[in-house]
Order: C-alpha cells, then structure tokens, then sequence
C-alpha cells in the first residue's frame, strides 16, 4: 500500500468530476437524471422495474430499440478532435457502450462488425494429414563407415523408419464466386514437418524411459518448431487482371523446374515446394481488349501473367543443429556441412543495417504467356494448355546472370469414335544459360572453394538442358497406360578445377548439369536412394553436395513406362519399370570418366520395378491407404569401382539388390 494515497485520491477527484463537465454546458444544465428529466436521462431510474430474466444479448436488443442519449458535450473519445455527434459510438454515450457489449458478447450467426458494415467473407479449410512406413533394404552407407568394407566401396545396410507431415490450407474468400474471388488470403502450415517417429534427437539421457517429443526430420535436422507457417499471401482482382502479393507457392508445367510440393505424390512424397517472395500481375489480354472495344467479358485462353521474386528459401544453417556427416560433431564444427554460401558473416544487429546491402539479394524476374483451354475437345475434363516462362535470375555480389526459357504443355483428348478412351500428353523443356562467381569450382585448381569468400569466384558459365516427356491412352475410371522418357545433361568434370588437376579432372568453368526438382518422382530407388547417396559422397567434401542428385533425375537419360488399374471403385493397382543410363561419367562421382556415354555398358544404371495397391475410402476419397513396393538390380555406373592412383575415386556400389516396402495412411481434407 505504499502508493495507495494515490488511487484513494484519484477515486475522489472522479467523484466529483461532474462538476466541470457541467460547467463546459452552455445550457447550464448538469447531467444527473433530475436534471435531464426522466425521458432524457442515460442513467437508470431506480424507481423503474427492470426485468431481471433478460439475457445479456436481449438487453442490447432493447437498447438499440430506445431512442439514443444526448452526447455529453465536452468529452471526447480517444483519437478524435471534435466533439461525438448525436447518437455516435463515443464516449459518454449509451451507443459506446452498446457497442462494447456488441463486440464482447457478439451475436448469434454474425460478424463481430455491424451489419451495414459487415463484410460478407467466406472461409474454407483444406488440408492433408500423411504417415508414412517406409523398409529400405541395402541402402548405401558412407564409404569407410563400417569395419571390414574397403574404403573405395559403399557398405550398407536395412534401414526402417516413420515419417509424418500435417498440412493445412485455409484460406478467408470475399466474392460470390469461391474459384475466382474478389479477394482471397491464403496460407500454407506445416506441423510436423517430414519428422520422423521416435526420440531420434536423443532429448531424453535414457531413450528407454524416454516421454518428451523429438522434432528430428529425415535429414537429421532438429525442426525449432513443430507447426511453421510456410507461406502466406493475398489475391484480389483489379480492373485489368489479378495481383499477387506475398510469400507464394511456385508452379509451372509439370514442375521440372518449380514445383509447389502441393497434395500427395503417387510414389513416395513431396517433401518440400518451391517458395518464393513474389508479386505477380495476370491478365487475359483478349478478353481485355474485347471488353474495352465490345463490352465482351467472356473468359478467353490467352493468359499474361509479369512476376518478380526475391528468393526466400536459401537456408542457413543453425549452429544448435546437434546432427553431422559422422555423429560425432554438431554440424556448426563439421568443416564439411555447410555450403560456402549458405552463412552471411556480414549480417549486423545495427538497425536496418543489413537492409542496405542489396546487392547480396537474389532476385528474379518472369514473362509468361500461355494458352490455356478448358473447352478443347469433347469430354468435360478435356484440355490444351502450352506455355513458356522466361526467367531471368540475378545477384549482384557474385555477378550471377542466368536465363532460363521455359516450355510446358498438357493435353487430353477424347476420341471420336470411341468416347470411353482418350489420349494425354505432357511435358516440360528448358535450358539454364549464364555466368556466375557463386561457386567456387571455376577454374581454380590451386585452391577450390577455399577461394570463396570473398565474393565473386572466379567467374563460371552455365549451360544446361533438361526435358521431360509422357504419352499415354486412358479409358477414364477404369485403365491409364503410359510412356515417360527424360534427359537431364551430365557433365563429365562436375567440380571444374577445384581438386588437384590431372588428366581426368581439368579446369573447365562450364557446369552443364543440374538435376530436374526434386518433386518429379521417378521410380522409388534409383534416384531417389542410389543416385543420392553416390553424388553426396563424392561432392559433399567439396561443399558442393547441392551440385549432385536430390532425389530426381541427375546427369542421365531414361525410360518408364506405367500402368495402372481399377480393380473395382476405390482400389487401384499402380505399376511401372523404369531403366536408365548416365549421360557423362565424372571420375569423382563414378569409377571412370566418360563425357560421350550414349548407351554403352559402363554407363548403364540398372534397371527398378515397382507395385503398388492404393484403397480410397469414404466420400470424396477422404482416406488414402497405399502399399508401394521395389525392387532395383544397379549396374556398372553405381558397381564399378574407381581406382584413386588412376585418378578415379567414385561407384563402388555393391551389386546386391536394393529393395524398399513402403505404408501410407493419409486423410485429405
């Protein structure tokens, strides 16, 4: 009670605080209810007999039916310079008060907004929860991790492990048509994002009593949270088009190039999607110049779409990460684990400091145009749609200069003579051409990435081509059979110098192979285990593991065919064989080195098949329940060994097979 003194004499100066109110009066009338009289007064008259059983809600109903009080003169509400007009939402009004209660208690069915100024807004809720069981048998181990293997050689061993992803798209519309509103706010929230099951992160010091969570994804990364917000942004229409502005989903084509990650994959996951920070403009040009000339406002297929990004997914690493290449050693300590331009030393605490270095941003600008027709052909779900994306990348502090074309198509088909069966085709090509000083594998054998920072490297050249194609014939609902067939360019002296020369490995400042994204799933094996762990042992000591395979097609060419089957409504059989050959052998990644591959021996892969059982039940397919299967035989560009005298160091896969049986339980939403 030491300033106690202090409210007892501010509660007496409230008293008597009428006073000077009413002295401001110029009718010099005061403000009690005999003053006022009994029909003006905002106070209750105790003599009148109130009814005690009225709910809360019931009393502001009648009070909004009562004529409104007179404002007090001279009290202002907060933030306003003039007096409350007659009847306003101020303070020293029965409206303030009602509209307090309003908010408070709100009413049944309604906006916490007044219903003249209610917006009529509409919210939708999507989403997908997956768990996954996934047997990998003879998956590939570090070379020299285990006792007895030769160091040139890959052991391995049976992994099993669950993983786990909740997704949740919620979105709030304003506009009578949900697929093209007015206004739209869209959000993606990750929960649990790819982690696996158990106390992999060894949180507890007895993992056999272990009861706190684990937040360790695949990787062996140690997630900070449990549910992230990954992207939020807004749409809305403006007279001439539709903007974009946010941190957004990427999607074009097929996804050879960007791909969202968005739903489920048919084998195996999506493990992550393409993000950037973007503001984007589309418009239908023909339709907009038939309405300024016509008054024509019909939808047409033509489609511009201007987009500039700042890249916003480039990680950086956090020195608390307890995971390594070993185990041994947090990875802050492991020389090896973080790429040389993924720390930024020159970020400052000093505000808006770091702001003002821009030429460190990556930012990149888009052209789009495409044709996209919804009622080409017969059939309700028939399609045409071809495109092309030019983008242009740049960043200022390595001097990068990249320019990638891009071309996309999808068509179905409904045949004439025999409506039950149609033909689809799809696919994407581009190439990526440039400079840049981001890397340090240009032409420096003395030193390699050692010479970076400071930025630029010296400077290197780019020039990639990848393509994907698929052709099939489907009787819908019942049978789909398909052909694929890819090509990522490979690249027979990956690292370019920055190893100690020798008679394979010259300096050659030209990369001219980068993987397709890592969401275009071919087969469950060969890329998605065998190429990974071959390209992550022979670059990850070079701080260029980003250079290697990520899970998709990398340096090769193959074929895939497919098929599946609807055994009866809500069972399905998938099937498909895939074959593949390197297109260039680089002797740090494989055993020997080989720029001109074609289909020789040396260069073959192997060969994968796959089976899967897919269930869907409940309405709308509300459960998915799968069983993928495979099975890959790897041949002599994974088995052949290199030999280190002969300046060789890669391959030295055993030759047993690699198999992998996999569960998914998932609810879509």
């Amino acid at each position: 009670m030491k300033y106690g003194w202090i409210a007892i004499v501010a509660m007496i100066a409230a008293l008597f605080s009428t006073g000077p109110v009413a002295a401001q009066d110029p009718s010099g009338k005061g403000y009690g209810p005999e003053q006022i009289g009994p029909e003006e007064s905002p106070l209750p008259d105790p003599d009148t007999v109130t009814d005690d059983s009225m709910s809360e809600l019931d009393k502001i109903r009648a009070m909004d039916a009562a004529p409104e009080a007179p404002t007090v003169t001279g009290a202002r509400p907060p933030s306003v310079t003039s007096g409350s007009a007659v009847g306003e939402a101020g303070m020293g009004t029965e409206a303030a008060e009602r509209e307090r209660a309003r908010r408070s208690i709100g009413d049944v069915g309604k906006s916490v907004r007044t219903e003249e100024d209610a917006v009529p807004l509409k919210f939708q809720f999507h989403g997908y929860y997956r768990a996954r069981y996934n047997w990998i048998g003879n998956a590939p181990m570090p070379k020299g991790s285990i006792d007895g293997t030769p160091r040139t050689n890959f052991p391995s061993k049976n992994a099993s492990f669950g993983e786990m992803r909740l997704r949740l798209d919620p979105e709030v519309t304003y506009g009578p048509n949900p697929d093209l509103p007015i206004a739209r706010l869209r959000f993606t929230i990750d929960g649990f994002d790819n982690v696996t099951f158990g106390d992999n992160a060894r949180v507890f010091s007895v993992p056999l009593f272990a009861v706190d969570q684990s937040n360790t994804d695949r990787n062996g990364f140690d997630l900070k949270e449990s549910l992230k917000l990954e992207r939020a942004w807004i749409e809305f229409l403006v007279p001439i088009g539709q903007i974009r502005v946010g941190r957004m989903e990427s999607q074009w084509g097929p996804g050879l190039l960007t791909h969202a990650g968005n739903g489920l994959a048919e084998w195996g996951e999506f493990y992550r999607g393409e993000t950037f920070d973007r503001i984007l403009f589309a418009t239908r040009p023909i339709t907009l110049a038939r309405g300024i000339s016509k008054g024509d406002t019909r939808q047409t297929p033509l489609i511009y779409a201007f987009l500039y990004d700042r890249l916003s997914q480039d990680q950086v690493v956090d020195p608390t990460i307890s995971s390594s290449l070993t185990g041994n050693a947090g990875a802050a300590t492991d020389p090896y684990f973080k790429p040389s331009y993924s720390t930024f030393p020159e970020r400052s605490a000093f505000p808006l400091a770091y702001l003002t270095n821009l030429d460190r941003r990556v930012n990149e600008i888009a052209n789009v145009i495409a044709w996209f027709d919804e009622d080409f052909g017969r059939a309700a779900t028939d399609e045409l749609f071809i495109g092309t994306y030019v983008l242009y990348r740049w960043q200022q502090s390595t001097n990068s200069r990249i320019i990638i074309p891009d071309v996309a198509w999808r068509m179905k088909y409904t045949l004439k003579k025999n409506r039950r069966l149609a033909i689809t085709t799809e696919g994407e090509f581009y190439p990526i051409l440039g400079h840049s000083g981001a890397l340090g594998f240009t032409d420096n054998p003395a030193y390699g990435p050692e010479t970076c920072p400071p930025e630029p490297c010296n400077q290197g050249n780019a020039s990639i081509w990848n393509v994907m194609a698929r052709i099939g014939i489907m009787d819908e609902g019942k049978w789909f059979g398909q052909l694929e067939g890819g090509f990522a360019s490979g690249d027979a002296n990956l690292l370019s110098g920055a190893v100690p020369p020798n008679d394979l490995e010259a300096p050659r400042p030209t990369l001219t192979t980068r993987g397709f994204n890592e969401n275009i799933k071919v087969g469950l094996l060969m890329y998605q285990v065998a190429l990974k762990a071959l390209t992550f042992q022979a670059l990850n000591p070079f701080r260029a593991a980003e250079l290697g395979a990520n899970g998709s097609v990398w340096n090769s060419k193959y074929l895939m065919p497919s098929f599946r089957f609807t055994i009866v409504p809500g069972l399905e059989v998938h099937t498909q064989f895939l074959v593949a050959w390197a297109d260039e052998l680089d002797p740090w990644v494989y055993a020997s080195r080989n720029d001109r591959c074609g289909f020789s021996p040396e260069c073959f892969m192997g060969w994968e098949a796959d089976l899967a059982i897919r269930a869907r039940i409940g309405a709308k397919d509300i459960v998915w329940i799968d069983l993928e299967t495979g099975m890959m035989q790897p041949y002599r560009a994974f088995t052949d060994v290199g030999d280190p005298g002969a300046g060789s160091f890669g391959g030295g896969m055993n030759d047993a097979w690699l198999w992998t049986v996999q569960m998914r339980a998932a609810m879509i939403f």
